[in-house]
Parts: structure tokens; C-alpha cells; sequence
């Protein structure tokens, strides 16, 4: 059941649930049932493809498949590949193998089972999105995701993610990232704190994750850019 709406699925159907939506499944409790699936973070799928923050998945299963039941078998023979490599031991390079089948199940879903809507068609409210940036910019060091910032909006995160790239160009995890990151920047220049202090001081859930995001934006590593911005420069020499 997907939001009131009953579905029946046979054995080897594959489906997709959108998500946040309401959503349970039963079936005879006298059969033995042998499920395989994925619960994808809608953070790594908007970062890897951040087209996919306007999709509403239609995969439900074999029936009414049309002209998508090749795609629907690839699907599937990827999914399987992915079940059957996770059965041995993972070492670096069945990882890799396995993250190869699972963009490919990304692109197949995002190719033939999704409906995209056009962000330029959502009609703009800026006093939602100016709302949402005060909230960050207060609370952004806090433990926070972009679930909680549409609870707080009280619209979905679909919703505010659509408002933010009308208004600014960006999801609101990307302007979240960028306001941690301007924070962290300045801390770095202003204070002695250490990159594990400042990464937590700005909402980072690790220092990695920190030195990930900020070698990407600035191309220099927190300490790097410490350093060039401490120094003064040959140009500043003798001069008061």
C-alpha cells in the first residue's frame, strides 16, 4: 500500500517507493519470502545526481510495462549482480564492482521509471526560502539534514529543494554545505582551533567529511589554506 493505493506484486517484480511516502507491505505469512532491496540517502543520490531531487518514481513491477520491459530487466540483472557480490567477502575491488552495478540501477531508474518536474515551472515563494535561509544561517551548526529544515518549513523536502534551486540555483543541502563551509573558513583565519574543533564548530559530522568538502570548494586543504592566508606576502614586506 503507497499512500492509501493497493498494489499486487508476484515474485520477481521489482518496485520503487518514492520517498517520504507512506508506504507498507504484507504478504501470506505461510510462504517464505526472499526480499532484496535498497534504501537509497536522499543526500548521496542528490549529490551524485541532483536532477533526481524532481523525480517521482513509476516502477511497479512487470504489469504495464510497455515499451520499458527491456530497461526493467537490466534493472533487475542489476540488482541481482549486486545481491550475489555481497554474498562473498568485499574487498576495495568488489566494492568498486558493486558501486558499478548500483550507478547503473541509478541511471536505468533515472532514464526509463522516473517523471521529472521542470524546477522553472514551480511558481517561486521567497519568503518560504528566505525563512529557511535565517534558519541555517542561526543554526547550521547544528546536527542537522534537509528532512529537518522542510519540518520546519513545513513542506516536503521535494518542495523546498524545488524552491531553493528556482531562487538560488542550489538544493538546500548545498546552501547548508556553502554557509558551513563560509563559516569554517572564517574561523580558520580568525582563530588558533584546530580543523577537528572548526569541523565540529560548523556542523561537519567528521573532520573527513570536512576536509572532503572544503578541499573541493577552495582546492587547498584546511591546513593549506590556514597557512597561505596566515602568511603575509612578499608584496606586505616593510610596509605599515
Amino acid at each position: 500500500m503507497t499512500d492509501g493505493q493497493i498494489t499486487r506484486y508476484v515474485p520477481g517484480d521489482c518496485w520503487a517507493v518514492n520517498r517520504r511516502v507512506v508506504h507498507s507491505v504484507k504478504g501470506d505469512n505461510a510462504l517464505k519470502w526472499d526480499e532484496f532491496g535498497f534504501i537509497i540517502d536522499d543526500t548521496f543520490l542528490v549529490d551524485k545526481l541532483p536532477t533526481s531531487q524532481y523525480w517521482h518514481l513509476k516502477l511497479r513491477g512487470q504489469a504495464g510495462l510497455k515499451n520499458d520491459s527491456r530497461a526493467y530487466q537490466q534493472l533487475f540483472d542489476q540488482a541481482q549482480q549486486i545481491r550475489h557480490l555481497l554474498t562473498d567477502n568485499i574487498d576495495d575491488y568488489r566494492r568498486m564492482e558493486i558501486l558499478g552495478h548500483f550507478y547503473q540501477l541509478l541511471v536505468l531508474l533515472g532514464q526509463h521509471f522516473s517523471i521529472s518536474s521542470d524546477p522553472r515551472d514551480v511558481p517561486r515563494n521567497a519568503q518560504l526560502v528566505t525563512a529557511v535561509m535565517r534558519y541555517i544561517h542561526k543554526h547550521f551548526a547544528e546536527n542537522m539534514l534537509s528532512q529537518d529544515l522542510a519540518d520546519y518549513a513545513h513542506v516536503s523536502q521535494t518542495t523546498l529543494n524545488q524552491q531553493f534551486q528556482a531562487s538560488l540555483g542550489m538544493s538546500v543541502q548545498d546552501y547548508l554545505r556553502q554557509i558551513r563551509l563560509m563559516n569554517a573558513k572564517k574561523l580558520l583565519v580568525e582563530t588558533p582551533y584546530s580543523i577537528a574543533y572548526i569541523a565540529s564548530q560548523c556542523g561537519f559530522g567528521s573532520i573527513k567529511t570536512f576536509q572532503r568538502h572544503f578541499s573541493q570548494w577552495t582546492h587547498q586543504t584546511p591546513t593549506q589554506f590556514r597557512r597561505s592566508s596566515t602568511q603575509p606576502s612578499q608584496n606586505d614586506a616593510g610596509c605599515f
